[in-house]
């Protein structure tokens, strides 16, 4: 049994990020954004982009990271053919339950 996000599931390139960030719609919640686009293919994708500039430490930008990827595995057959970019967004410490609880709010906002 394999829970990891397959590397199909994920957006590596360059241009495809240009691709959604030129085209996408943003959406925003508490604590995170999410740019999502549809996708040229059937599967969704994800893409993230955690600023050095808003988390300074690599623990915390990874702790982001880690969420947003589970997040994302655990809806994504909710997400039929949408690509999204998901960004943090500057603010106080919050537990891992309301930073999931907003990413999945968001992710429902995005399915629709």
């Amino acid at each position: 049994m394999n829970l990891k996000l397959p590397q199909s599931a994920r957006i590596t390139k360059a241009r495809e990020y240009a691709r959604i960030f030129r085209q996408g719609t943003h959406t925003q919640g508490k604590f995170w954004q999410i740019i999502s686009t549809s996708s040229d293919n059937k599967k969704s994708s994800l893409g993230l982009a955690v600023s050095k500039k808003i988390h300074k430490r690599a623990v915390d930008r990874n702790l982001f990271k880690r969420l947003a990827r589970e997040a994302f595995r655990l809806n994504q057959d909710n997400l039929n053919g949408i690509d999204l970019v998901v960004m943090t967004k500057n603010h106080t410490k919050a537990d891992n339950r309301a930073l999931v609880a907003d990413l999945q709010s968001l992710f429902s906002k995005v399915s629709q």
